[in-house]
């Protein structure tokens, strides 16, 4: 297996990339007060020309998004998107790891950054465009980390002809986020902006667009006879991590990267996501009174509880990693336990794959009743329960890591209704 995970029992720091501090106090001060910030010809024509050649080796990209799985294929009108299927090809991946991106965005953020999404976009002509909304989602691995932005490079004018990108200075609203009762931080529901506060930033081929992760936008659709291409990309502070879990990457991504940008990828392997467990914890004043969670997975051998991965999909595109679905129903079925929410935790190693494990604190506030044949284990007797696998030490040591944000991820059914109400 060749994977990132830290070994067990060796301290874990979150990794991601780094670089010197581009921007000016007042590009700063706008960008936190505005949620948005363009950098004017900021990619260069030789970088948009190298791109355009990668695109033009890898049409039809990876299919159409929300518009009826029936239409011609491409180029008919449609808003196609290439992503992971070519990540590879050296003329696309320098835009994922492209300094100035990666400078702005990492100044912006105040961490280091791991890429989440890495995302060409083309809407072709009479492609529709996109109503008003914001992009943090708590069922999507791109969406779910607490802190996060967009990055948006056109490869044309956004122009009346091929359609502007709007956005709502300001509708971002960093108040709605803040520390509760719980280990995730609370996200109130947002205020939709009105149709009066969007506003044209006028973006032209090689600028570069900052946007906030809430930050509230809209695009018109594609009127001219030309392709609309963009390179759409999003990182996240590597204290913050989604949710749901990271999109898993190849080994061959990684190794497209320059060797010094590895870390923008969180993680990678070759070895597929087969299992997900739950960290259950019941709280206690002492980090080594805390108690988890475990079953019985041999005679002498116990586990975290959970099981197979399945896919969920009750919304389209762009969820590849998030499991909670298969998780809560593993847990309610043999634990008897319904959790609202869960959030990420890493990727360990078992069996022939990798398992996704999520946590979840208990309350005290539910009925005292037996999880047998599961049991609690105080956290300072972990290591001699006679763990399956080992990475449950490790799993805990991470949970209770005051250095991460934690959101809270939910499946996509809970979120069809409504993604804030847990």
């Amino acid at each position: 297996m060749q994977s990132t995970q830290t070994p067990i029992g060796k301290a874990w720091q979150p990794r991601g990339i780094t670089l010197p501090p581009i921007l000016g106090d007042a590009e700063v001060a706008a960008y936190e007060r505005d949620g948005f910030i363009v950098l004017r010809g900021a990619i260069g024509e030789d970088d948009l020309t190298r791109l355009e050649r990668g695109l033009a080796r890898n049409p039809p990209l990876d299919g159409t998004l929300f518009e009826a799985r029936d239409t011609p294929p491409y180029p008919a009108p449609g808003r196609y998107t290439l992503a992971h299927s070519a990540f590879k090809d050296p003329d696309l991946v320098g835009i994922a790891e492209h300094p100035t991106i990666l400078a702005a965005a990492s100044q912006l953020l105040r961490a280091p950054v791991n890429l989440t999404a890495y995302v060409l976009y083309d809407r072709t002509p009479g492609g529709q465009g996109l109503p008003a909304h914001y992009d943090y989602k708590r069922w999507r691995p791109v969406g779910s980390s607490m802190d996060w932005l967009f990055t948006i490079v056109p490869f044309c004018d956004y122009d009346a002809e091929t359609g502007p990108l709007y956005v709502a200075p300001g509708s971002h609203r960093v108040q709605r986020v803040r520390a509760g009762a719980e280990r995730p931080l609370e996200v109130a529901p947002p205020t939709k902006p009105a149709a009066a506060d969007f506003v044209d930033p006028g973006l032209r081929r090689g600028d570069l667009l900052l946007m906030n992760m809430h930050l509230w936008h809209r695009a018109d659709g594609n009127r001219s006879n030309r392709h609309r291409g963009g390179a759409f990309n999003k990182y996240a502070a590597a204290n913050a991590p989604p949710a749901t879990g990271y999109y898993l990457f190849d080994e061959e991504a990684a190794a497209a990267l320059d060797p010094n940008n590895r870390d923008l990828l969180a993680v990678h392997s070759n070895w597929p996501i087969r299992t997900t467990r739950l960290l259950l914890v019941q709280p206690a004043e002492s980090p080594d009174d805390h108690e988890i969670l475990l079953c019985q997975c041999g005679r002498d051998e116990w586990c975290l509880p959970g099981g197979p991965v399945a896919t969920e999909a009750a919304i389209a595109d762009w969820d590849a990693g998030n499991f909670i679905s298969a998780l809560k129903t593993h847990i309610e079925r043999e634990q008897r336990i319904r959790v609202p929410w869960v959030s990420y935790v890493g990727d360990f190693p078992e069996e022939d794959g990798l398992t996704r494990v999520y946590a979840y604190d208990l309350t005290g506030r539910g009925f005292p009743v037996s999880y047998a044949p599961a049991r609690f284990c105080r956290a300072s007797e972990l290591p001699s329960a006679g763990l399956q696998y080992g990475y449950e030490v490790e799993a805990l040591r991470r949970w209770l890591d005051p250095r991460i944000k934690r959101g809270k991820g939910l499946t996509q059914a809970q979120c069809r209704i409504d993604q804030f109400a847990y």
